[in-house]
């Protein structure tokens, strides 16, 4: 499937609405709930969110030709708020990604090693409709997690974002 600049500009628009009703869900979390082992891929909805911000600065660094060989050590994600200043850094970034990009560069290939010392190449525009994807996917745990919490999740279908657009 061809992707334009356009798309993938859209695309992170999205993720970056969709990430922030996430968080005004969870901002109503005590510090205990925020941290509490519930289960899930990463324990706790600060354990959710740590890999979810990892992820997309792992992201931004392959972008920037950059292999991390893990999530950045020492980022303390211990509250909503923490989350959300981290998250301001990343929106920005991939909004100025976003506007640089062209037809030709969305059809490179981007090469990095990951984690496991294997040596990987997509498309950029691949690697960047997966960035939005694996947030869509672990913005959906969250929600898992907050109903587990007794607290009420945000909708965060596309479609909720087309219609809060207008």
């Amino acid at each position: 499937m061809k992707r334009s600049p356009e798309d993938i500009a859209e695309l992170f628009d999205y993720g970056r609405w969709a990430t922030g009703r996430t968080l005004d869900a969870t901002a109503v979390l005590s510090p205990e709930e925020f941290t509490r082992p519930i289960g899930g891929s990463f324990g706790s909805v600060q354990g959710t969110f740590t890999h979810l911000w990892g992820a997309d600065w792992v992201w931004l660094e392959r972008v920037e030709g950059r292999s991390p060989a893990s999530l950045p050590p020492g980022v303390a994600l211990t509250s909503n708020d923490a989350v959300r200043e981290r998250y301001a850094g990343i929106h920005a970034a991939q909004q100025k990604l976003a506007a640089a990009l062209t037809p030709a560069r969305l059809s490179e290939k981007l090469t990095y090693v990951n984690f496991a010392g294997q040596t990987c190449a997509y498309s950029l525009a691949d690697a960047l409709v997966h960035v939005v994807n694996h947030g869509t996917y672990h913005r959906g745990q969250i929600a898992t997690l907050l109903r587990q919490l007794g607290k009420t999740p945000a909708p965060t279908d596309y479609l909720r974002y087309i219609d809060a657009r207008g």
